[in-house]
């Protein structure tokens, strides 16, 4: 047995603590079945061992506590991974138990235990799967308390091809609209209403406290059975059915169990998501001082991320839509009541000592959501035994897919899902609905209509997405070119236009070679001019007419391409990077610049010595080679500016900082 293992059990035979308030007072212990949290004021506060079968579960315990105490050294600042992600190690140590039948994870350095541990490990799920369960083992590795190291040839054995996932759907577009449109229409159809929904909401909570109270006392009990308290909820809703508050705001209706608030809450959610990205935790932070449109001409949310990040949340901002304002605004005023009833509860739970200052910080900081729990049980310490005050808006692929969107597929819809979302082909049909539809789906049809569109690219994805690399952004953008591309060749009008305008484009810049120039150059452009003459002098008065140039281009005979460089290259089969090339290679043979494009020249000679001229007051020998060719590039141009006539100064400025 190796020195760690042997200090592991000597440790946690003491049962220590592993988790602490605040203050530094410990809180929970190793082998206690709730491990808590609170004080890191993090998104996840607690992790549960309850469900875990008590043959595994104290050394499961032991070896996470292991893995912290491990991670705290070494990390600078005395910190073990975020409570997620110890969660997440949980899960798999148990998965990896439950198969093996075995929870010693010591055992997994024996050649032979490993070979019967990794043959049940076969189906565990997806590659994406194995490939966690092996980087559990692989940490269990590097904390010193195995051998066993798992290679990728290793996991990808379990794989089971039938469990992959997929990425987040992106919907249709006309789909993603009309989502767009409903949330839209709703959060505007209501928000006049919110302070009046919260005013009804605590008229119905005072009632049926009032109401459950005399009930009590009318039986002499302290609690109602099940079936006393079905009569009771059914009587009190038959009479609350009646008030004038149902009529007052359209399609309301009273519950305590946050049916009718829980739809708002949801709507408000799609709304803000679909107009920002941003992630399903980052959202449940935001409320209605989110939304910001006083600095920039773009409005922002605020709110606070903690991916990537162990955990600690980061304050920053997204870019949205006037919208948003409104959906943090009806989501939050519209839930004041509830949010109210909530604080009250917490501060009795506090005062009579049913909850710690931590615990009762994070409820708290819960209740500053726009997007808090709709539901508000009768009895005090079921409100405030809750993990969270904040909305439930969970993992579950169809969290939001809600009857009001009355979604029906077209065969047109199909074919761009199964396009835009290959993985998942076919789970769309004709005439049905969303397959799903969670808050992680809103943040991939968000960029994939962004780029689809053409309202951003890579980059804008990345910021929008808090991603921490651009592949990352590129992933979640997959086959929105694509689709785009096909939108666009299906629409044979559109691209019969195009046709047209790319046409026109071409006559015109021959129009202007052969009958608007005075002046030519360029090697294709002297031999034009030089043909041009020649028919004139023979007394033509148009060169070549503009409906025998149609026919040309028609045909493809003339062929011609405006230059990043000024001008025109007259060659189909072009390969050369000419913004470069004309700089250090021989002139292209094919080129052709008019007067007109010899002025724009002229301009972008005057932008570039100007530039140069910035540069080079820097004194910064970095800059020299920048500097270099960029003189290269305005001395280049001097010789057409003189075949064009164009007055200009010679150009013969030394760059200053110079390598010796």
């Amino acid at each position: 047995m190796s020195e760690k293992l042997i200090q592991l059990r000597q440790e946690v035979a003491e049962n220590p603590y592993v988790t602490f308030d605040s203050d530094g007072k410990g809180v929970s212990r190793v082998f206690d079945m709730d491990w808590d949290f609170h004080a890191l004021n993090q998104n996840k506060k607690t992790i549960s061992f309850g469900y875990i079968d008590e043959k595994y579960r104290r050394d499961i315990q032991s070896y996470l506590y292991a893995l912290m105490q491990w991670q705290k050294k070494q990390s600078n600042s005395d910190s073990h991974v975020a409570v997620s992600t110890l969660v997440g190690t949980r899960n798999k140590l148990n998965t990896i138990a439950t198969r093996w039948g075995k929870s010693d994870f010591s055992l997994l350095s024996s050649e032979r235990e490993w070979k019967r541990c990794s043959k049940t490990l076969h189906g565990v799920g997806s590659e994406g799967t194995c490939r966690n369960v092996a980087s559990y083992i692989n940490s269990l590795h590097k904390a010193g308390l195995v051998t066993r190291y798992v290679h990728k040839r290793e996991y990808i054995k379990w794989a089971n091809p039938d469990a992959e996932r997929g990425q987040a759907i992106a919907f249709p577009e006309v789909i993603h609209v009309s989502i767009l449109k409903t949330v839209i229409e709703f959060v505007e159809t209501y928000h006049p209403y919110r302070h009046q929904i919260s005013e009804a909401m605590e008229k119905l909570y005072t009632y049926q406290d009032d109401m459950l109270s005399a009930e009590l006392k009318a039986l002499d009990v302290s609690t109602l059975t099940d079936k006393q308290m079905l009569t009771f909820i059914t009587r009190i809703s038959r009479k609350t059915s009646m008030w004038s508050e149902r009529k007052a705001i359209p399609n309301f209706s009273f519950h305590r169990r946050g049916g009718w608030l829980g739809t708002l809450l949801r709507m408000c959610f799609i709304c803000v998501g679909l107009f920002s990205a941003a992630r399903r935790e980052e959202l449940l932070s935001m409320n209605k001082e989110s939304y910001d449109d006083s600095l920039a001409a773009v409005p922002k949310v605020s709110g606070f991320t903690t991916k990537g990040n162990k955990g600690e949340k980061i304050y920053t901002t997204w870019n949205t839509a006037p919208i948003a304002k409104l959906a943090l605004e009806l989501a939050f005023d519209a839930t004041q009541a509830a949010r109210k009833y909530s604080l009250k509860r917490l501060d009795d739970g506090y005062q009579n000592g049913l909850l710690t200052q931590d615990q009762y910080n994070a409820k708290k900081q819960d209740l500053e959501s726009a997007f808090i729990s709709s539901e508000i049980p009768y009895d005090c310490e079921t409100l405030i035994n809750k993990t969270s005050l904040k909305y439930s808006i969970d993992g579950a692929d169809d969290a939001l897919n809600l009857k009001e969107f009355n979604i029906i597929a077209t065969a047109e819809d199909v074919e761009e899902f199964d396009l835009l979302n290959p993985d998942r082909a076919g789970s769309l049909k004709v005439g049905g609905g969303l397959p799903r539809l969670s808050p992680h789906d809103l943040r991939r049809s968000f960029v994939v209509f962004m780029v689809k569109n053409r309202l951003g690219n890579a980059l804008t994805v990345k910021y929008q997405l808090k991603h921490r690399n651009i592949n990352m952004s590129n992933w979640y953008a997959n086959y929105s070119e694509l689709a785009r591309t096909n939108q666009l060749l299906m629409d044979t009008q559109l691209m019969s236009e195009f046709d047209e305008a790319i046409e026109s484009s071409a006559v015109d810049a021959w129009d202007e070679i052969y009958n608007v120039s005075d002046t030519l150059s360029g090697a294709e452009g002297e031999r034009i001019a030089q043909n041009k003459a020649e028919r004139l002098a023979q007394g033509e008065e148009i060169v070549m007419s503009r409906s025998e140039l149609v026919a040309l281009v028609r045909s493809g005979d003339k062929s011609i391409v405006l230059l990043p460089t000024g001008g025109y290259c007259t060659n189909r089969n072009c390969e050369r990077l000419c913004s470069l090339m004309d700089i250090v290679e021989a002139p292209c043979e094919h080129k052709v610049v008019t007067d007109k494009a010899a002025k724009r020249l002229s301009r972008e000679r005057k932008k570039l010595i100007a530039s140069f001229r910035a540069i080079n007051d820097m004194g910064d020998y970095a800059n020299e080679l920048i500097l270099d060719a960029r003189k290269k590039k305005i001395q280049s141009i001097e010789p057409t500016l003189v075949k064009h006539s164009i007055p200009f100064d010679s150009f013969n400025d030394d760059i200053k900082a110079v390598w010796s």
